[in-house]
């Protein structure tokens, strides 16, 4: 069976293991796309037979999974294949992430060779997919060359923030024995709307990535405990 990309579908796409990262897909539970004993019994022994071979006796089948696959969507020009395990169908993967990104997946048959399940990225959310493209545009590959210089620059440019700020930092460092002129120190002498504006920030970009949120959170109670034992030994 073939299923596209309403909620069914996703239903059977996950029945079968066919996600966005992983894909696996399961043969002999029975309802869509498995089959169980009695009259299947001979496509079982069948699907058991093929996951039994190895090396030159099954690569003449990887083209027949291909094709299978490429009849019903699967047309990424870089696919993955994986032949099947026990229980379990063949898997190709699309993973051209390249924009238009195309990471498709299909369940492909052991014995009969027909799409049993697939996944599209058309049918995922918009926070699946702004996941896979913020990844891939991160690695440099969605658009390209042109991304890749952007990263580069980006990669570059950080470096130069960083030993700026260490300049900044060596030239208006405070005197010996002078009290610490902390990150918290500075916020407070600035405007009320830049304080609201970086506090709206600070938060934004920690709820989104929480990484960076604890490591500030981090950063800013050591910032605060230093200030506090230099102005309590002052």
């Amino acid at each position: 069976m073939v299923s596209g990309g309403g909620g069914a579908d996703r239903r059977v796409a996950r029945r079968h293991g066919l996600g966005h990262a992983r894909v696996g897909s399961v043969v002999g539970r029975g309802g869509d796309g498995g089959y169980v004993g009695g009259e299947h019994a001979e496509h079982m022994a069948q699907a058991a037979a093929m996951t039994a071979l190895s090396g030159p006796e099954l690569d003449d089948y990887f083209d027949v999974a291909l094709a299978s696959a490429r009849f019903e969507g699967i047309d990424a020009p870089m696919t993955e294949i994986r032949p099947p395990k026990a229980g379990k169908a063949w898997l190709v993967t699309e993973y051209d992430r390249r924009w238009p990104s195309q990471v498709d997946a299909a369940a492909v048959d052991p014995a009969m060779f027909t799409v049993i399940a697939r996944t599209d990225f058309d049918s995922f959310g918009l926070v699946a997919k702004l996941v896979r493209w913020g990844i891939d545009a991160h690695m440099g590959v969605l658009f390209g060359l042109a991304n890749q210089i952007v990263v580069a620059q980006a990669g570059l440019g950080l470096v130069a923030v960083i030993a700026y700020g260490y300049r900044i930092w060596w030239l208006r460092r405070p005197a010996a024995g002078a009290l610490p002129q902390g990150l918290i120190a500075g916020w407070s002498r600035t405007g009320a709307t830049a304080r609201i504006a970086t506090l709206i920030a600070a938060l934004a970009f920690g709820w989104a990535l929480p990484a960076l949120g604890a490591s500030l959170a981090l950063f800013l109670a050591v910032d605060l405990l230093r200030s506090r034992l230099a102005y309590a030994a002052s």
